[in-house]
């Protein structure tokens, strides 16, 4: 196994939002700090400005023409190739995602997508590559992705 890799990705950010790119608005000192002792990547351009398509061209390593996800809501297949599972079972990489997956629609109340049923069913994984997977969504009500009690989340609040 060769060095860590930690790969952080954010939604609807610009390039310049950290300062480390050049950002003055908002102080980013720990995007900066591990930009600065890490690798940034300058000239890295998005191939698609919609979520799903765009995280399935980064686990795939795949042109969306390619993999298939050209919309939220059209899922990524089952057997498409995984830079998680390469990384795993290639090279012995410990292998985690922590936060948003959305490889697999989002408005799925009967469960159908495995990233839907992670929680109900107390899992953690391993899928697509990643031994645990801690997922998250945008807010958090029930109803919507990884949500293990919808109703009893909808009453909290």
């Amino acid at each position: 196994m060769g060095r860590n890799i930690l790969f952080i990705t954010t939604d609807q950010q610009r390039y310049d939002a950290l300062g480390c790119n050049g950002g003055k608005i908002a102080r980013t000192p720990v995007a900066d700090k591990l930009a600065a002792a890490g690798i940034n990547f300058h000239r890295a351009h998005n191939q698609n400005t919609v979520c799903m398509p765009a995280r399935s061209t980064m686990i795939t390593g795949q042109y969306v023409r390619t993999h298939g996800v050209f919309a939220n809501g059209v899922p990524l297949p089952a057997d498409a190739p995984s830079v998680a599972a390469y990384l795993h079972e290639k090279a012995g990489y410990r292998t985690a995602l922590l936060g948003k997956a959305h490889f697999e629609p989002a408005m799925d109340f009967k469960g159908r997508w495995f990233e839907n049923r992670m929680a109900r069913e107390h899992s953690t994984g391993p899928f697509r590559g990643f031994e645990r997977m801690e997922l998250a969504m945008h807010v958090p009500l029930g109803g919507w992705h990884y949500s293990p009690a919808r109703s009893a989340a909808l009453h909290r609040f």
